[in-house]
């Protein structure tokens, strides 16, 4: 498997606190299947005071450096806040997934700025394919699906949260979480991980529980070929287009007339 989100650089946010923190990550990742990470450290929110954004890649190249991995390869990347000048910042700090056009992007978890509707163009029209983290953890995509839809029509990808699947983040984020995964927003599963116990690099449990939703075959492809691709700087695999939640709501009484005529 491949976990595409994940937090494993040491002392940079709220993930591990030092490099011994983290390989305790990866032993759990390894022993969870994963083969592939990438980091995705946090750039604006969450990023302890001080810091130099532009030392973070030397950072991780530096953690990178003589660690044996044993059996898990790691790659560079980012989770971006949401920003007036993200285009910007993810061009001059290169800070997407593997050197690709593919880049990890956080809005609030309780709001989306209005100006975020037209984040997907702006980023298209620079070369850029915004993948949005745990939408289903943002209290606007989760009670208004459409949000989400309009993005992901504009060509971005969706990333459900492992532990949303499995029922830590509670039920109202499990429902929203199922409920993209039917509707074809959501295209990866990722670990979101900060920490080698509440918050590990595990993704099997979420596998089974998406499976269960869309089938064994889009479930795994979440954290297999459709991630392989993104690190590769491909085209994703086409699991069907997404479905309008607006459609999805209309009266049956309206469905039944339309279908008619």
């Amino acid at each position: 498997m491949i976990d595409l989100h994940c937090h494993l650089l040491p002392d940079w946010d709220d993930g591990p606190v030092d490099r011994a923190e983290a390989l305790r990550m990866l032993a759990v990742a390894r022993s969870d299947g994963i083969k592939k990470i990438v980091m995705t450290p946090h750039v604006h929110r969450m990023t302890k005071p001080g810091l130099d954004l532009a030392d973070l890649r030397p950072r991780m190249g530096r953690f990178l450096d003589g660690l044996q991995t044993r059996g898990v390869d790691i790659y560079h990347g980012a989770e971006v806040s949401y920003h007036r000048d993200l285009v910007a910042t993810i061009q001059d700090l290169g800070l997407t997934v593997n050197g690709s056009d593919y880049v990890f992007i956080e809005f609030p978890a309780g709001s989306l700025p209005e100006e975020a509707r037209e984040l997907v163009p702006r980023m298209m029209l620079a070369g850029l394919i915004p993948i949005i983290s745990h939408p289903e953890r943002n209290t606007v995509m989760a009670g208004s699906p459409e949000t989400l839809y309009e993005m992901i029509r504009q060509g971005a990808i969706g990333q459900l949260t492992a532990q949303s699947l499995t029922g830590e983040f509670g039920t109202r984020v499990r429902t929203a979480a199922e409920k993209f995964l039917r509707l074809g927003l959501v295209h990866l599963i990722a670990s979101d991980a900060h920490n080698s116990s509440s918050r590990a690099p595990r993704l099997s449990g979420a596998v089974k529980a998406a499976a269960s939703c869309v089938g064994a075959a889009k479930a795994e492809a979440m954290v297999t070929t459709i991630p392989a691709a993104i690190l590769a700087n491909e085209q994703i695999p086409d699991f069907g287009e997404p479905v309008n939640p607006a459609m999805k709501r209309r009266p049956f009484w309206q469905a039944r007339f339309r279908g008619a005529s």
